[in-house]
């Protein structure tokens, strides 16, 4: 991340709102470190059910970040997430090109899944992760006009480079969790539901709670996701 937007996120995380924008995961459980795990781009027919059994045995619960236009296809699948105990963001209808893709047009987007999201759960979502985590200002601010929370992360196993679970393994085992870490992956790859397995058995993860972006937040309203720690914000 370049200086400039370091300065920028600094600056907005000292003077917005909480219910705008968190930076860093609060502690629920003082006991243990507490992460969260996330999952961007789905739902997929092959590999987010096994991903979901996966969760299920280590009694994981996590976050997922649902294309409209894929959850439209799969509703059914959106609804084991939700029965799962999971949590779900909302990651625009159509996952457009950030650089070519106007505020109205995303925020059309952003509200066309969100409405899909309720129609289909009986649920409302103001979890909001924006495609690659680039946002320009115009962008950010009608989000915070909706108030819609921005969910970024901070921990990137660049799951879509590997080639194996072998690659996932080796990155799980380098893993140092710090409390308060959002872990970017992908369910519409394979190696989503290893990184399941390996989360929930690992022996140096033992003393790690993974939990909902949501569990880290505490704010009146119901059925709005609340917390975030990030690691990009402004293109």
């Amino acid at each position: 991340m370049g200086l400039i937007r370091q300065i920028s996120k600094r600056l907005l995380e000292a003077t917005l709102p909480p219910r705008v924008l968190l930076l860093r995961g609060q502690r629920v459980q003082r006991e243990v470190v507490e992460i969260s795990l996330t999952f961007d781009d789905g739902p997929h027919p092959e590999h987010t059910p096994r991903l979901l059994d996966n969760l299920a045995s280590f009694d994981i619960k996590a976050t997922f970040f649902i294309v409209g236009e894929k959850a439209e296809k799969h509703p059914d699948l959106v609804r084991r997430i939700v029965a799962g105990g999971h949590e779900l963001g909302n990651h625009t209808w159509t996952h457009s090109e950030p650089s070519q893709t106007s505020t109205r047009k995303f925020m059309d987007e952003v509200r066309r899944t969100r409405s899909w999201i309720q129609d289909v759960t009986g649920r409302d979502c103001c979890l909001v992760r924006p495609p690659k985590g680039r946002l320009s200002l115009r962008k950010f601010w009608a989000l915070a006009r909706e108030r819609q929370t921005i969910a970024l992360w901070n921990q990137d196993p660049r799951d879509y480079r590997m080639e194996s679970w072998c690659d996932m393994e080796d990155w799980c085992r380098g893993y140092q969790p710090t409390q308060g870490d959002v872990i970017l992956m992908h369910d519409i790859h394979p190696h989503a539901a290893t990184a399941a397995v390996l989360f929930g058995s690992l022996p140096q993860l033992s003393p790690v709670r993974c939990v909902r972006l949501g569990d880290w937040i505490q704010r009146p309203l119901p059925d709005i996701p609340k917390d975030v720690r990030a690691a990009k914000l402004l293109s």
